[in-house]
């Protein structure tokens, strides 16, 4: 790998996190609370999906939205460069279904 590669390799590690995944496959549709990601999947208690939110954010891939309401919510929802990894994300969950 190049030098100027270790970005790359950097965000490759915090993605590769089952936690990480699963959030990016829950908002490839839109944006959601974190109830409605735990909700969805049982895998995703709220500590852990508190802190792969928080290092989605971090790496500027997933940013947190206060809807003033009423009701007040707060929502989680992909960035522009999240948004960017839309076809990827959605290849690797198809690739997952496949019957092999």
């Amino acid at each position: 790998m190049r030098g100027d590669d270790r970005g790359f390799s950097d965000l490759l590690a915090k993605l590769a996190t089952t936690p990480s995944a699963l959030v990016l496959a829950a908002l490839e549709h839109g944006a959601l609370r974190m109830l409605e990601i735990t909700e969805n999947d049982p895998r995703l208690d709220e500590e852990t999906l508190g802190t792969a939110l928080r290092d989605l954010d971090a790496a500027g891939l997933v940013a947190r939205r206060v809807d003033p309401g009423p009701p007040l919510r707060v929502l989680y929802e992909l960035t522009a460069a999240g948004e960017a990894l839309r076809p990827a994300i959605r290849a690797l969950v198809d690739w997952t279904r496949r019957d092999g």
